[in-house]
């Protein structure tokens, strides 16, 4: 009997040595699992590329704009390619590349009428510093306001345009902007950092570790509740049935939560590929959104 109990024992220590050896080796080689057990917002959320791509097919301009005093990110107008400009975007990406990483997205609108103002956050292209929280807002504000300057001479209209990650920024840019923004789009956006840590937690305490603590994702900015307190502005929310990088249940959230004027769209593309997928059905909706804020006005 004590030989057996000593054989069971040496088994379960065994398998306590494994088990602990297991969790450390995955530690170790996964940068998720390890972002998450230390809390570490800049590798769990954040994908810079420093490579830019050319960009020469497209006419462009270039800014450099000073955050916090010491920090140069970088952001980007391409103008309208038409005669008659139609209105001007301010596009926020996703996670993952830099400005140039997108430009098969920003074609499609230049090309139909719509100047676009994009933000290389720190960390991304040739931004310095590196991203987080916190850090991706004050970027985020320091080129809208700068947007603002270069296109309030003309009367064209404001679309704010969200992609994935950039979309929750997108939400909180427009609530604080209520009086300037004219239309809201958003393709494939999470609905908090919080949720995007859920829905990729590989093991089960660790998706639990991260439903109890939400005082670990920064929660200044939830686009889920942010939404909530946007008004009268027209809102198109896209979202693929088959995104397999931000859950489709994300976007009907953030649609269930917004106020009216709104309407949602699912589409079959793969994450936030709708402009390149279905180009001339964006512009028309975008349009149609256009429309919708004109005759709110009335």
């Amino acid at each position: 009997m004590k030989k057996a109990l000593k054989i069971f024992g040496s088994f379960i220590l065994l398998l306590i040595l494994v088990l602990v050896g297991t969790g450390f080796y995955f530690y170790q080689t996964d940068p998720m699992i390890k972002a998450m057990v230390n809390n570490d917002e800049s590798r769990l959320y954040y994908y810079p590329v420093k490579e830019m791509d050319s960009m020469d097919d497209l006419q462009y301009s270039e800014t450099v704009l000073t955050v916090e005093d010491s920090l140069d990110i970088y952001t980007y107008y391409f103008p309208s390619a038409t005669i008659e400009p139609k209105g001007n975007i301010f596009l926020l990406h996703g996670a993952g590349g830099n400005v140039s990483k997108y430009k098969s997205l920003i074609i499609p609108l230049v090309e139909n009428g719509y100047g676009v103002y994009a933000v290389d956050w720190r960390g991304y292209g040739k931004s310095g510093g590196r991203p987080n929280y916190k850090g991706v807002l004050k970027d985020t504000e320091a080129g809208f306001k700068d947007f603002l300057s270069r296109t309030r001479a003309d009367s064209l209209k404001t679309i704010v345009y969200g992609l994935s990650l950039g979309g929750q920024l997108a939400v909180k840019i427009t609530r604080d902007n209520q009086t300037k923004v004219d239309a809201l789009v958003l393709d494939g956006s999470i609905q908090s950092a919080q949720q995007m840590a859920i829905d990729y937690a590989p093991m089960d305490f660790l998706k639990e570790k991260t439903r109890d603590h939400p005082g670990n994702f920064n929660q200044d900015y939830v686009a889920l509740e942010d939404i909530r307190a946007i008004k009268d502005i027209p809102k198109l929310i896209i979202h693929s049935k088959v995104d397999r990088d931000v859950s489709f249940k994300q976007g009907q959230n953030l649609f269930e939560a917004a106020k009216e004027p709104k309407e949602f769209w699912e589409t079959d593309t793969k994450h936030i590929m709708t402009l390149r997928e279905y180009p001339e059905e964006t512009i028309q909706k975008i349009e149609d959104l256009l429309s919708a804020n004109l005759q709110s006005q009335y």
